[in-house]
Order: structure tokens, then C-alpha cells, then sequence
């Protein structure tokens, strides 16, 4: 568990593909990401920018501690930890402990809204051109084990992710073949 697990060579943490605590990503960026994901987030970010698109970075890297206390302030929030825990994934089994994972808004709109604001439309359309996929889909939830989450974009590199460009609705889990 102090490696993720990897299929393909791409590591995979997930509810059912737990890290633990020891585990961080080597070289990380101003948000906590690979350099390597930093650098192509910040090549579409700028993209965006140039066709009149605001992207912001709500949330890049988070460490197994902070995503504890994340988890534990959403069920404090929700009143419901079966509810917290659909959005909200426990310590360990966060993409966000990989450095390879961000949440991206427009710095106004949040939750599954996003969707449906003019940044939202771009990423879903433009985002596997710079290596992102959408990492949680709508109607996937029995797949991936978390709701979809139209903020959430998981770095796999630009000749992967346009694999999944012909079908959005795909997860990673499907591409790859794993549970």
C-alpha cells in the first residue's frame, strides 16, 4: 500500500485501491501536483484562457491527513456519512494523494453545476487534448464508487486521455479493465 496499485503503468487509487499514509508523489508542483501534471494544466489553462475561459484550481495534491479531516468535515456538514462518503473519499483512497488529480471551477460556480457553466462545457470538450479525462462520470457510481463529480480531471497523459475523448462516459476502471 505504499505504492499505488498500477495497471498499464498507470497507478490507480480508488475505494478499492487504497495507499497509505506514506505515500506522496515525488516532485510536486505549486498545487501539490507532478510536474508533469502541472505542466500540461498549465498549458490548458491557458488554452482556456486565450478562447475567454476561466479555469481555477479549487483543489490540486491533498496528503492522507487532509484528506481525514476533509472526509470527517463533510459528514460533520452533511449530517450523513454514507452521503459525505459518495463525494468524499476516505484517507488512502483519494486521487488527490497521487498529485495527479485536480478539481477545476470557473472561481464561481461549485458541485454539479459546474457542469453547465461555460468552463464546465470546455473541460468536458477540451481537457483529453491536454491529457485530462472527466475521472468520474455520471452514472458510473456502482464502477468508480464515488458520484459524478463534473470538478474532477485526472492527469493520464495526452495519448491516453484522447482514448477516452470518442466516449466521455468511460472511466478509468472501464478502460483498463479493473474493479
Amino acid at each position: 500500500m505504499d505504492r499505488p496499485f498500477t495497471v498499464l503503468g498507470l497507478p490507480l487509487v480508488s475505494k478499492r485501491h487504497p495507499v497509505s499514509s506514506r505515500f506522496a508523489p515525488r516532485g510536486v508542483s505549486p498545487h501539490g501536483l507532478t510536474a508533469q501534471t502541472q505542466q500540461a494544466l498549465d498549458a490548458m489553462i491557458a488554452a482556456a484562457r486565450k478562447a475567454g475561459v476561466t479555469v481555477v484550481v479549487r483543489s490540486g495534491y491533498r496528503s492522507y491527513s487532509t484528506q481525514a479531516g476533509i472526509l470527517q468535515s463533510k459528514i460533520r456538514e452533511y449530517g450523513d456519512e454514507a452521503l459525505a462518503r459518495r463525494y468524499n473519499a476516505a484517507p488512502g483512497r483519494s486521487e488527490h494523494q497521487t498529485g495527479l488529480a485536480v478539481d477545476l471551477y470557473d472561481g464561481v460556480t461549485w458541485g454539479l453545476a459546474v457542469r453547465n457553466t461555460k468552463t464546465g462545457r470546455w473541460l468536458w470538450a477540451n481537457a483529453p487534448a491536454y491529457g485530462f479525462i472527466l475521472r468520474y462520470p455520471p452514472g458510473k457510481e456502482a464502477i468508480t464508487g464515488y458520484a459524478y463529480e463534473p470538478w474532477h480531471f485526472r492527469y493520464l497523459g495526452v495519448a491516453l486521455s484522447r482514448a477516452f475523448a470518442p466516449n466521455t462516459s468511460q472511466t478509468l476502471e472501464e478502460y483498463l479493465r479493473v474493479r
